[in-house]
């Protein structure tokens, strides 16, 4: 029987672009991610949480935070829910593994379709988010997670690196809206920094 592997399509600009520079600013879809959402059963929800941070090494984390492990990035989306990110080459089963190391505890989710994710590096990257969103970009610092809106857009921000490295995860349908929107602010804040 043949092996057929399905790959992921990666949605970027509407003229197909997955990168765009400007100056020192750079956007990026980070594709090949794998994906998987945990949502703790009524009941489970301290024994999940403890399960989740032996697997991962350490507390799960809460609203407005995320970690980043050698392998895994998890950050809070719900009361008792998290998403786990990890490299697909090494993890596209991401998801039956969290499944079998909850057992019935916990909801698991694969996610792999369903989000787009970007990277966006650059100085002063707080000038072209505050363009973009109305929460307070300069309150985020590295493991700082937000829950935003940009351009009617719902998302989650990471900050990788204070003022110069942020993450962005969106639904996957709001690809390359997401991805212009933040293009164009990245061209509005490269021009005013002229």
């Amino acid at each position: 029987m043949p092996d057929y592997r399905l790959t992921q399509s990666v949605p970027g600009s509407d003229t197909g672009e997955t990168r765009f520079s400007i100056k020192d600013y750079t956007l990026e879809v980070v594709p090949m991610l794998a994906l998987a959402s945990v949502a703790a059963r009524s009941g489970s929800e301290a024994g999940v949480a403890a399960n989740l941070a032996r697997t991962f090494g350490t507390e799960m984390p809460p609203p407005g935070a995320f970690l980043r492990g050698t392998e895994h990035t998890v950050f809070w989306i719900g009361r008792h829910q998290w998403m786990i990110a990890a490299d697909h080459e090494t993890h596209e089963h991401l998801a039956t593994e969290l499944k079998t190391e909850l057992g019935g505890s916990a909801s698991v989710t694969e996610q792999n379709d369903g989000w787009i994710c970007l990277d966006v590096t650059g100085p002063e990257l707080p000038r072209v988010f505050e363009r973009l969103m109305h929460a307070d970009a300069d309150a985020l610092s590295v493991g700082s997670a937000l829950r935003t809106v940009i351009e009617h857009i719902g998302c989650f921000i990471l900050c990788l690196e204070t003022d110069r490295h942020y993450r962005l995860f969106a639904g996957r349908s709001y690809g390359r809206s997401l991805f212009h929107a933040l293009r164009e602010g990245l061209r509005t804040t490269a021009a005013l920094r002229d």
